[in-house]
């Protein structure tokens, strides 16, 4: 059962800590890291391998001490492992905030999805390979609520409450989605 992958308070806890302290004020917070390891973990990657870890602190690794780094490494590891093992047993995915978003202020969902977008421009190519439409739609309300893409459409859809609250509701049942088209065998 996937229960034993799930991470232990006091790791989550930990990692929390870190991710909205000061010594993380330039990384992903603690909702962004989540988005990111889910992005991660329903994309084409699958893992948290050394090039995504090298990805997720960026520049920020070097300032990091060299044992906190490990340490961090293998948290995250584990964090990325209970997600997936949440998808694998066909269970839904329980986002670490409220599935509330906010067109004009951002909130832990907007940073949520800043961190899912993180992980898709990682492996962007191979994201939309084959499937640019149907990744499209699964992943519009990501990319509007991020608002890391610059283009009127998106706007005029942020700006859409009931169409706003429609698309933070769908985002559980997309990340599902997602896991399956990438992960799931192709029917004979």
């Amino acid at each position: 059962m996937h229960e034993q992958y799930a991470l232990p308070t006091g790791t989550l806890n930990a990692l929390e800590d870190f991710l909205d302290s000061e010594a993380n004020e330039h990384g992903l917070d603690f909702h962004g890291a989540h988005g990111f390891l889910t992005a991660i973990t329903v994309g084409p990657r699958g893992k948290l391998d050394t090039d995504a870890f090298a990805a997720f602190f960026e520049d920020e690794a070097s300032s990091i001490d060299a044992g906190q780094l490990s340490a961090l490494k293998q948290q995250l590891e584990a964090w990325q492992k209970s997600i997936h093992a949440v998808l694998y047993h066909g269970s839904r995915l329980e986002l670490p905030c409220p599935l509330i978003a906010d067109p004009d202020e951002p909130n832990s969902l907007s940073d949520w999805c800043v961190g899912f977008m993180e992980g898709l421009f990682l492996d962007e190519d191979r994201w939309y390979a084959g499937n640019e439409d149907d990744i499209a739609d699964l992943t519009l309300p990501m990319v509007v609520l991020s608002d890391l893409i610059e283009d009127d459409d998106l706007q005029t859809l942020r700006r859409d409450k009931k169409l706003l609250k429609d698309m933070t509701a769908s985002i559980p049942d997309l990340i599902t989605e997602l896991y399956l088209l990438f992960h799931a065998p192709a029917n004979p």
